[in-house]
């Protein structure tokens, strides 16, 4: 039995590491090329090369994580990759006064610690979710807890980069005092999740002999062994990516398309707005149909406000604020159902008696396979700002459109062909849950 005390703990948790995220997500591409001057290719250069990083030390901290969990909780990890997190972000907001190729060379280098000091944390924090109840529709309340400390975490950081905005003296958003106070007001609530979450699912299995080889097997090995799995996979691949092009476009939305800036400042709170208010109805829902069909609804509604936005024939403020607010309160319903999924995926792996523990690995996975979605969607902005520039448009010009579009076709193209089944979990536990 989960109390109240340990599902607040453990939401804090992603309140401080969304405090972070949320920065990176929605304002660190802004804020390569508009205040760092950085050219589009370059900024979203970097971007891909912090995932290639996470894809390389995410399935390493998730098998320490793992092998280690009986002598460093899970929690440890959250309390002591905080501090290292919250200094990573102020650097990477940070411009020195650098030629332009050194500059470039910094941004890469503060980016990617950033992403490894957030990995060495969320990665063990995540996979927490399996081992503090064994019980499906726990691990939905969970999630759904722990978006509602996500919706928190990030209508703190786009209040503070939005006020900073409108105290800004000079022209340009340097968002660095931002980032400043964020990193700062994440410590509590890392701290707050270390005291307060207890790990109750002990697997006691033993593990074989640490090696790369044997590793890299494992992680094969659980991949092709788990229909599941690759299905939740894909899906966070697929709905991962048409999220992040959605929230990394809105202040280029209004920046560009809609040619008011400021506002989109204040649309930013949008995400985590629709998250917080709506994270519990996703999840009674998911009680009703399903974790599985909701997935797909939530799919379908994100998908069909974005074309919506594409093809409206003059856009208007409030209809494109309206239809962005649709499309992203259904990419917080895809989250919470494929973050909820993944636990289930977690114990059909587990099922056999002879499989070593893999919380922490699957969550690795899952994290590094969200990381590629994330790492995709600036490629597809900047692509898409690029092909529709025009030499006499305002700041370059360009739309961020066609990006969005492009990722609600691939978003919806898997959810047709690939989006996850069933879960077993589903079946004959609590009550009845078709999907």
């Amino acid at each position: 039995m989960i109390t109240r005390r340990q599902e607040l703990s453990y939401a804090a948790g992603d309140v401080g590491f969304n405090l972070i995220w949320q920065s990176i997500e929605l304002y660190l591409l802004f804020f390569y090329i508009e205040t760092a001057g950085l050219p589009l290719a370059v900024a979203a250069g970097i971007f891909l090369l912090g995932a290639m990083v996470d894809w390389l030390a995410d399935p390493v901290i998730g098998t320490l994580a793992d092998r280690f969990a009986g002598r460093y909780p899970l929690r440890v990890w959250v309390l002591l990759s905080g501090p290292f997190a919250g200094v990573a972000l102020a650097l990477a907001f940070s411009v020195p006064p650098l030629a332009p190729g050194p500059l470039a060379i910094y941004a890469a280098a503060t980016h990617v610690l950033l992403r490894f000091a957030y990995s060495c944390g969320n990665i063990p924090y995540a996979a927490l979710t399996a081992r503090m109840t064994d019980d499906p529709f726990a691990h939905a309340r969970l999630t759904g807890v722990r978006m509602q400390g996500a919706a928190i975490g990030g209508l703190l950081a786009a209040l503070v980069y939005a006020l900073e905005s409108a105290w800004s003296e000079s022209g340009t958003h340097q968002f660095f005092m931002g980032a400043l106070v964020l990193g700062m007001l994440a410590q509590p609530c890392f701290y707050m999740t270390w005291a307060g979450v207890r790990e109750q699912i002990v697997t006691g299995r033993p593990q074989s002999p640490l090696s790369i080889a044997g590793e890299f097997r494992t992680y094969l090995t659980m991949v092709s062994r788990s229909a599941e799995l690759r299905r939740v996979l894909a899906t966070i691949l697929a709905a991962g990516l048409s999220t992040t092009v959605t929230f990394k476009s809105i202040l280029f939305l209004f920046d560009r398309d809609m040619q008011q800036g400021a506002w989109g400042y204040w649309a930013a709170l949008l995400p985590s707005i629709a998250l917080l208010t709506t994270a519990p109805v996703w999840v009674a829902l998911s009680r009703r149909l399903g974790r599985a069909r909701s997935l797909a609804i939530a799919a379908a509604i994100h998908c069909a406000a974005l074309l919506l936005i594409a093809v409206m024939p003059a856009r208007d403020m409030g209809s494109v604020t309206l239809l962005l607010a649709i499309a992203i309160t259904a990419s917080c319903g895809m989250s919470v159902m494929f973050w909820a999924l993944v636990p289930a995926a977690i114990q059909d792996l587990e099922a056999d008696p002879g499989s070593e523990p893999c919380a922490a690995r699957a969550y690795a996975l899952s994290t590094t396979t969200r990381k590629l979605g994330q790492a995709l969607a600036p490629q597809l902005i900047a692509l898409s700002l690029a092909v529709t520039r025009s030499d006499d448009a305002a700041k370059g010009g360009g739309s961020v459109i066609p990006a969005l579009v492009a990722g609600a076709a691939v978003c919806l193209v898997m959810m047709l062909l690939y989006r996850p089944g069933r879960m077993r979990s589903d079946r004959g536990n609590g009550p009845p849950a078709a999907a």
